[in-house]
């Protein structure tokens, strides 16, 4: 039986005139040749059969990634702020980046942010800049902007020459891969957790900017808990726009939970301005807790594993750049990333009697 030759970069660079490193930069679509190129080049490969030999391509990817460090390839982080000024916006931010630097390093390449509102930017200026680098894949940082309920929740980017992932749900168009922390499951493990310490009447409070932030999924989670014929009392979850003392002491001595769930202090600080005490008053769990911050000392809540998140994207954009996948996905893809619950002193075990009285106080 006759042996079939495999086809060689050799042979498609013979029938297209070109050099064999040219056809390998049109095969892997690196920048370096023109699309015309790339497309004569597609071409040719399909008629002769080409097949990557996939123990050579595991081989280069070793050894590219054994390039000293100022060699190294680079994913692009885009801001919607200044770059470096999203730095300083909040802790799950911080970790985000973390996670996404020490995950690239891993794989051999080095992160470097870009402003999209940098003066004298704009997303075409960025993308030209991003493809004469030879950068193939970016991630978007959360939206630090245009989260209120009106305002678009859009980012302007020539994504078609790219591979790209977003962190979180804060950019809905358009709908790229993602990965982003699981707020609804870590509601229900809030909720699980305050009912194993007998709290009955669990209240959720929210600012407005971090309700829609996350696309409604902790106040989605809190209403099953709401209709569930598990749930004691009937407490409507409230939306506040704004630090708002007096709608939340309203609120409160209407319904008179018995825990409150928010996120980062802004639960806290409205209960503690009514005058209540944690957790004699009412108990207290945030869902986004950083048992490393000062003031997050003994607190209950979730943590979000917002390193993880991070790691997470850059993990999806790893693969999708391996199997050049550019522009936006017709059916985007997700990865959530689960929270864990830490039990601290502001919450307490419950002893109910038949009927709870209103804090001292707080009439």
């Amino acid at each position: 039986m006759a042996t079939i030759r495999k086809i060689t970069l050799k042979d498609i660079a013979e029938q297209t005139g070109l050099t064999r490193m040219a056809v390998s930069l049109a095969l892997r679509n690196k920048p370096g040749v023109s699309a015309t190129t790339r497309e004569k080049v597609m071409q040719v490969a399909t008629r002769l059969g080409y097949e990557p030999d996939p123990e050579v391509s595991n081989l280069m990817a070793r050894i590219r990634s054994t390039r000293p460090a100022e060699n190294k390839a680079c994913i692009a982080l885009l801001s919607s702020t200044p770059a470096g000024a999203a730095d300083s916006t909040s802790i799950t931010e911080r970790k985000y980046m973390e996670g996404v630097i020490e995950r690239a390093r891993l794989y051999g390449y080095r992160v470097e942010e870009f402003g999209i509102q940098d003066q004298g930017m704009t997303p075409e200026r960025v993308g030209s800049i991003l493809w004469s680098r030879g950068i193939e894949g970016v991630i978007l940082r959360p939206l630090q902007y245009g989260l209120s309920g009106g305002k678009s929740r859009t980012i302007r980017f020539d994504f078609e020459r790219f591979a790209s992932v977003a962190i979180s749900e804060t950019i809905v168009t358009p709908d790229l891969d993602r990965s982003l922390h699981d707020q609804y499951t870590a509601m229900i493990i809030a909720i699980t957790e305050l009912t194993r310490l007998n709290y009955q009447n669990i209240g959720l409070v929210l600012a407005e900017d971090l309700h829609l932030r996350v696309n409604g999924r902790w106040t989605a989670a809190f209403l099953q808990y709401f209709y569930s014929p598990h749930a004691k009392h009937a407490t409507p979850p409230l939306i506040l726009d704004g630090f708002r003392p007096k709608e939340f002491s309203r609120w409160f001595n209407r319904h008179r939970p018995d825990a409150l769930v928010s996120v980062d202090r802004f639960g806290l600080r409205l209960a503690q301005d009514c005058g209540l005490n944690i957790p004699g008053d009412v108990g207290y769990a945030t869902l986004d807790l950083d048992e490393l911050v000062p003031e997050y000392a003994g607190m209950s809540g979730i943590d979000q594993n917002s390193h993880l998140v991070g790691a997470a994207a850059v993990d999806m954009l790893v693969v999708s750049m391996q199997r050049k996948q550019r522009g936006i996905p017709v059916h985007p893809v997700r990865v959530e990333v689960e929270g864990i619950w830490h039990a601290g002193t502001s919450t307490l075990r419950q002893h109910h009697t038949s009927e709870r009285t209103a804090p001292a106080g707080f009439r």
